[in-house]
């Protein structure tokens, strides 16, 4: 699904109407991941992956959920072969790091056993294949122009704002420059506002604690 990292770099480039000599593909890999960190947060990649218990207990890591940035559901204990899997819907969760890799700590009393599954379903990030060393492009076809977008206009500004300290530059080259780029992230912008819309999640579990004795949640 989706281009390449060397796709990109062609139709950027193609884009901003220039040759590679003035943007190098470590510039055009850099605009690239700065759009896709914010189309990101504008449009997570929705994942789902079953996790089979290997010790019991409360703590249980969910290192296998790649590029992970917020949990949307737990399901446990999961058994896709029931009339409603879902049914083991669980609040009661905290997300913990530990050197860096994800943990799910469950705070009720049904503790996790060897062999049981737990259904994590996740927000992650966006990857474009080759990028970073991303294995599969996420991005999703229809949203693949506004990147390139978005992708040339933030080379163009990067590119700008090099040039304004070089000697023998012209002001008004920058100036144009600085404005054609600002504008095309502007589109970027508003198209992220857009679409911010079509994917709506809660991160957050429903579960909640008391506030104090009076609180009846």
């Amino acid at each position: 699904m989706g281009n390449a990292l060397a796709d990109y770099r062609t139709r950027i480039t193609n884009s901003l109407d220039y040759t590679t000599a003035k943007y190098t593909n470590s510039i055009l890999d850099e605009a690239l991941r700065k759009v896709l960190n914010e189309y990101t947060r504008a449009f997570p990649n929705i994942k789902a992956t079953d996790v089979t218990v290997a010790t019991a207990g409360k703590l249980q890591t969910i290192a296998s959920c790649t590029n992970l940035i917020a949990i949307i559901r737990i399901v446990h204990p999961w058994n896709a072969a029931l009339d409603n899997p879902y049914v083991y819907d669980r609040e009661d969760f905290i997300v913990t790091w530990r050197d860096g890799s994800p943990y799910l700590f469950f705070s009720g009393d049904d503790i996790p056993q060897v062999a049981e599954k737990i259904r994590v379903e996740y927000a992650a990030t966006q990857t474009v294949k080759d990028l970073d060393a991303a294995t599969a492009t996420t991005v999703r076809d229809d949203h693949e122009d506004l990147l390139i977008v978005g992708a040339a206009g933030q080379a163009a500004m990067m590119r700008a704002s090099g040039i304004n300290e070089r000697w023998g530059h012209l002001p008004r080259e920058t100036s144009s420059l600085m404005l054609w780029g600002q504008a095309q992230y502007r589109q970027f912008t508003e198209f992220l506002a857009e679409i911010r819309a079509e994917q709506p999640i809660d991160i957050f579990p429903n579960g909640s604690w008391k506030l104090d004795q009076w609180d009846g949640k």
